[in-house]
């Protein structure tokens, strides 16, 4: 099911002429990446193991090739990598036909994902948003036309020390040209810098992000009430006051819930903070040395430590209080978006919040799709495994938007759905070869539909 599914887009996007028009000689590219991306949505192995699964006889036979090396997939990879950014921007235009040219709101978002291997420069230590702050990593920036689209367009790839802000750069870069005057672009307060900003509006399209707080926006929500503050959201208590400025407007918003939600997790700093010198402290009383994870662990380092914790002078109960006092900043619930749209407040934070769509997107691709962790050798062998990935997502993305039975479903049961239909070859006296497909349910026929009317 999921060949099919594969085969069907690949066609519709053009990519036999986007991708196969970067290899004439030896096996076709377009057999190599089709094959590819149904492992991407399948099973998920290796280069190597893709490779062992494509040299299979039937689905060789599938694609009309004969077998290959290993190494021939690896160099199909890099060619991708190496004419990636002609690929994505005819990709980009196919989409957009595809689509119906339609207004092109943008989300726009960073991530990091680890990088296993020793050759490629973009791999570097950095901040870590998959939790693995000891491995080397790479950073991911996706574009995604807004909701009710919620469909890629955009792919960067830059080293894994690179934040937002500069990251944005190449991210809005690959994408600008497809945007008409008065586009909206929506991104987090990373990425929000003056730089950023005077490109998009240079540009003749507006923004939308979260602005950092300062002293000025403490002011204004100290003047908070119920009374002179727009209750937009009842059920959550949000409360919205909207300041305009020359050259852009500030949406204040409180949330009751939210405050709730950030007052929880400042206890949860309070109490890990006392814990930490309990242990300490407890050290102290009995002469042991310092728990590990509070020393400094490199036999070139030569430390002496003195720690004294304030725990002798008061109880566990008034130290919880003093660092809840330390770590409460009076922001809890508190938060501002900037624009250089004037609108309703309720209409930017509905905006705002479809940036979810791309925080989807990449748990989709993470975790269903799963392009983690990067394995190959080199930078264009790391553009291209990730292109794959993004074609995939792609795949799926667009299913979702035309398909209506599947408009809500995640990318995993997708993906299981296409995975149950079967398909039974037999072979006819003639030299023929019959196709028997089985085990359809509502999903996998709806996504198929198309196909099964010319079969």
């Amino acid at each position: 099911g999921t060949t099919l599914m594969v085969d069907d887009w690949y066609e519709r996007l053009g990519l036999n002429e986007i991708i196969g028009r970067h290899k004439n000689k030896g096996i076709a590219l377009d057999a190599l990446v089709r094959g590819m991306l149904v492992d991407q949505l399948g099973d998920n192995f290796s280069i190597l193991q893709a490779s062992a699964w494509l040299n299979r006889k039937e689905v060789r036979d599938h694609y009309g090739i004969k077998a290959f090396n290993a190494k021939t997939l690896y160099r199909a990879v890099e060619m991708l990598g190496r004419n990636r950014e002609r690929i994505i921007r005819e990709l980009q235009d196919s989409v957009l036909e595809l689509l119906g040219r339609p207004r092109t709101d943008v989300l726009l978002d960073w991530t990091s994902i680890v990088y296993y291997g020793d050759m490629a420069k973009l791999a570097k230590y950095g901040y870590s948003r998959d939790h693995h702050p000891g491995e080397r990593q790479l950073t991911l920036g996706a574009a995604q036309l807004a909701p009710p689209y919620d469909v890629p367009i955009g792919l960067t790839v830059e080293a894994g020390n690179i934040n937002d802000q500069a990251h944005m750069k190449a991210t809005y870069g690959q994408v600008r040209r497809l945007l008409e005057p008065g586009s909206l672009v929506v991104f987090d307060r990373g990425a929000n810098d003056r730089g950023n900003i005077d490109r998009i509006e240079l540009d003749g399209n507006d923004y939308l992000t979260a602005k950092k707080l300062n002293s000025s926006d403490d002011a204004v929500f100290r003047t908070f009430s119920e009374d002179n503050w727009e209750r937009i959201d009842a059920e959550n208590g949000v409360y919205a006051l909207k300041r305009t400025f020359p050259s852009r407007v500030n949406y204040y918003f409180f949330s009751e819930k939210l405050k709730k939600d950030h007052l929880k997790s400042r206890r949860r700093k309070a109490e890990r903070l006392l814990a930490e010198a309990v242990a300490i402290q407890k050290s102290l009383d009995h002469g042991k040395k310092l728990p590990k994870r509070f020393r400094i662990n490199n036999p070139l380092v030569d430390v002496r430590y003195d720690y004294q914790t304030r725990l002798t002078e008061m109880d566990e109960e008034e130290a919880l209080r003093l660092l809840l006092e330390d770590v409460i900043d009076g922001r809890e619930g508190c938060f501002c978006l900037t624009s250089s749209r004037d609108m309703p407040a309720a209409e930017a934070l509905r905006l705002y919040r479809s940036k979810d769509a791309i925080e989807k997107l990449f748990h989709s691709l993470k975790s269903e799709v799963e392009i983690k962790p990067v394995r190959v050798w080199t930078e264009d062998a790391v553009y291209g495994v990730l292109l794959v990935g993004f074609i995939a997502q792609l795949m799926i993305s667009l299913t979702r938007f035309f398909v209506k039975p599947v408009k809500r479903m995640s990318t995993k049961f997708i993906i299981d759905a296409l995975k149950k239909l079967t398909v039974t070859v037999v072979s006819a006296g003639n030299g023929l070869k019959k196709r028997f497909y089985s085990n359809f349910n509502e999903v996998n026929r709806a996504i198929l539909a198309d196909f099964l009317s010319e079969t």
